[in-house]
């Protein structure tokens, strides 16, 4: 009977001790799965981050979402009150930037890819916040141009030369002030809206009313990618290109009698037509050339230049 007893406790300290340890383990598992839940907390949620200059005011700060990718970045002046340089939105595929004066207001706004390179529309503001300068830039393989240029007046009419009002003298930016001081009169001419019906087509014209080469009696021509065969974002792929070739008014007769008053050398009327629905991206550029026999005054022969173009339209499945 003793002896029973003894065993029937036995069992029971057995059972308990065995209860002890699940309970042990069961901590330990919620232990871990709470620091693994911290951890992976701690590496999604980053904190806003601040940086100084050595005269501990504040040089930048980083912003991050829920997620913990970066979507702000704020760089300031090294100035008593946190005056803002420069702001960086950062987006799925591109930065947005702007910089800004010391008095707050704009200086420049535009895109820049995840390399620094700028890319589509730059718009720079004068100190009192006059639209100045529009700058048009485009990735070419692993380099940015600068493809088309504007200056502007205080009425944001296009100048054929800058002003002393299209300058930056801020010392921060005074560098940034272009030495090409006439706007570029190369204009593209859209003749439909960026939307049409499948049954329109996509009609434009391009002017040249600035040519570099106009001493050499230089033309021009309009060259688009196929839409099967397009142009990439950065023109990389041109010699897979499939081109649509658009001449200027002295060989295109049919277009002429819209531009009456026209330089025939400058002036290419284009356009296309599409069979399917969706959104278009058309990409392509105007050559100016010439061609010669060489002088005793000047041997060149031959010369190009090119201007880039891209146009996004949407072509609705509908019949007009």
């Amino acid at each position: 009977m003793i002896r029973a007893n003894y065993q029937n406790q036995a069992v029971k300290f057995l059972l308990k001790d065995q209860n002890n340890m699940k309970l042990i383990k069961n901590k330990k598992a919620k232990f871990i799965l709470v620091v693994l839940s911290l951890s992976i907390m701690c590496s999604c949620n980053k904190k806003n981050k601040e940086y100084y200059y050595p005269s501990h005011n504040i040089k930048y700060s980083e912003e991050y979402n829920k997620s913990g990718e970066l979507k702000k970045i704020n760089t300031y002046y090294d100035t008593i009150g946190n005056l803002k340089y420069h702001m960086l939105f950062r987006k799925n595929d591109h930065d947005s930037i702007i910089y800004y004066y010391k008095n707050g207001k704009i200086y420049k706004t535009g895109l820049q890819d995840f390399k620094a390179k700028k890319y589509g529309n730059w718009y720079l503001y004068t100190r009192e916040g006059y639209l100045s300068e529009i700058r048009e830039y485009f990735i070419i393989e692993n380099n940015y141009i600068l493809n088309r240029n504007w200056y502007l007046g205080k009425k944001k009419d296009t100048l054929w030369y800058a002003k002393k009002s299209n300058r930056y003298n801020q010392k921060e930016f005074v560098n940034d002030t272009l030495e090409c001081r006439n706007s570029s009169m190369i204009n593209f001419d859209f003749y439909c809206k960026d939307t049409i019906s499948i049954s329109e087509p996509f009609a434009a014209a391009v002017r040249c009313n600035s040519p570099l080469l106009r001493e050499y009696n230089s033309q021009i021509i309009m060259v688009l990618g196929k839409e099967n065969h397009n142009f990439n974002k950065t023109f990389s792929n041109e010699k897979d290109v499939k081109l649509d070739t658009f001449y200027n008014l002295n060989k295109d007769k049919i277009n002429r009698v819209n531009f009456p008053k026209a330089n025939r050398n400058y002036v290419v009327a284009f356009g296309r037509w599409f069979d399917k629905p969706g959104k278009k991206i058309l990409r392509g550029y105007m050559i100016e050339f010439f061609k010669r026999k060489p002088t005793l005054e000047d041997n060149n022969v031959k010369g190009e230049t090119k201007v880039y173009f891209e146009k996004i339209i949407y072509v609705k499945d509908t019949v007009k």
